[in-house]
């Protein structure tokens, strides 16, 4: 997979407005384990929630190695490619992550998911513990529910 011609295509992808936001407002930030917890209780490890895009661009992966138009361990793939799949797979051409993990190797994270659509991306969780390799989970149907889940869009609503 060439990282330049994948963050090319991520770089073109419209963020939800809610997003770009709190970006800008410092309101993104980690809501607590405890609440990732409830949320998405299959991503055991600690997360960081980057303050900017090019930090979120630079995380997204792919996890896989230059060559590659798919690979299996980590359920990813280039869209460009190889036909559309749907979850556990994710299309990293289509694929932002919104955080992403504190330790190098753990390779979990929490991502704007853009195949249902660009004006509305889902949300979508890496799941490493139900075995066959990194699987991708929905979160949410959309990043709006996402930050209400967290508890953390009352604080933008409040700003606004």
């Amino acid at each position: 997979m060439n990282r330049d011609r994948v963050n090319a295509a991520r770089a073109s992808l419209p963020l939800p407005r809610l997003l770009v936001s709190m970006l800008t407002s410092g309101l993104w930030r980690h809501p607590g384990d405890d609440v990732l917890q409830n949320v998405a209780p299959f991503i055991r490890d600690p997360l960081v929630f980057p303050g900017s895009l090019d930090l979120m661009l630079f995380n997204s992966g792919p996890l896989s190695f230059d060559g590659q138009s798919e690979c299996e361990a980590f359920h990813e793939y280039l869209g460009s490619k190889v036909e559309e799949r749907d979850l556990p797979w994710i299309d990293i051409e289509k694929t932002i992550y919104i955080a992403y993990n504190k330790w190098p190797g753990d390779d979990v994270g929490i991502a704007l998911d853009f195949r249902p659509g660009l004006d509305c991306p889902r949300i979508v969780g890496g799941d490493w513990h139900s075995g066959n390799g990194l699987k991708h989970r929905l979160i949410s149907r959309s990043f709006d529910d996402f930050t209400k889940l967290i508890g953390i869009a009352n604080d933008c609503e409040d700003r606004g």
